[in-house]
């Protein structure tokens, strides 16, 4: 008889990735939202809003950086690289049924291969068990696959963690992040693989996304700081919040 994951044990070794993810989200919101409209805020707020860009940046950096983090065989790490593993080792058919085209495509696996796949791990889950296998962990964001993440670890390493003396060309190269989208990509894709981890664990737990847009609370926030008056100016409130 197959051994089913133990719910509780899933939680336990889903839960702090998923919210990581959150505050990850959360970060990337914040920045954006006070980094908007920086050149109106400069003026009487330039101080505080900068504290507030460079904080918020840094804690992406930080908590992406985190939960791609390579497993480590001497201590648990609660990171995609740890929840893969737990995957690989607890994958049954018992619930592929929960699993959707759209978490497959959302992974980075192309719609041909999610609509082969999907009914095939529903139909002959042994056949397709390994190749489902093979491709998620082809495609799990690490430092050989994904330049951003890639850049995101030696900038962490070298100068949020450990603060090395770089020579002038390592410099340069860690001058300017990644961008918003591509931060939030990576993010992205953690969610989606614990979507994609949670619905082939567990029979009735589900994830629930993310609440309130922190990015719209930053607008907010700035909105009144400013004096805008959006409420009567449909064009005006649009452009406003819209996003960078």
């Amino acid at each position: 008889m197959v051994q089913l994951p133990n719910p509780d044990e899933v939680r336990a070794t889903l839960d702090p990735v998923w919210f990581n993810t959150y505050w990850i989200k959360n970060a990337l919101e914040l920045y954006e939202g006070v980094s908007k409209h920086a050149d109106e805020l400069k003026e009487n707020y330039n101080h505080f809003f900068g504290v507030i860009q460079k904080f918020s940046l840094d804690a992406a950096v930080l908590h992406i950086s985190k939960i791609f983090d390579k497993s480590n065989p001497r201590y648990q790490k609660d990171t995609i690289p740890s929840l893969f593993s737990y995957l690989k080792a607890n994958l049954t058919d018992a619930y592929v049924v929960r699993l959707k085209v759209e978490t497959l495509i959302g992974l980075g696996i192309s719609q041909c291969d999610a609509d082969r796949l999907l009914p095939g791990l529903r139909t002959d889950f042994r056949k397709y068990k390994d190749e489902f296998i093979d491709i998620i962990e082809n495609i799990v964001p690490d430092n050989k696959n994904n330049d951003t993440l890639k850049f995101l670890l030696s900038y962490r390493n070298k100068i949020l963690t450990h603060q090395e003396r770089l020579d002038d060309a390592l410099k340069e190269q860690l001058k300017y992040l990644p961008s918003l989208h591509e931060m939030e990509q990576l993010n992205n894709w953690a969610i989606n693989f614990c979507l994609l981890a949670i619905s082939l664990l567990t029979p009735n737990i589900s994830l629930i996304p993310n609440g309130q847009s922190v990015r719209i609370a930053a607008l907010n926030v700035v909105a009144k700081l400013l004096d805008k008056e959006l409420d009567n100016d449909y064009a005006a409130r649009k452009l406003f919040y819209a996003r960078i």
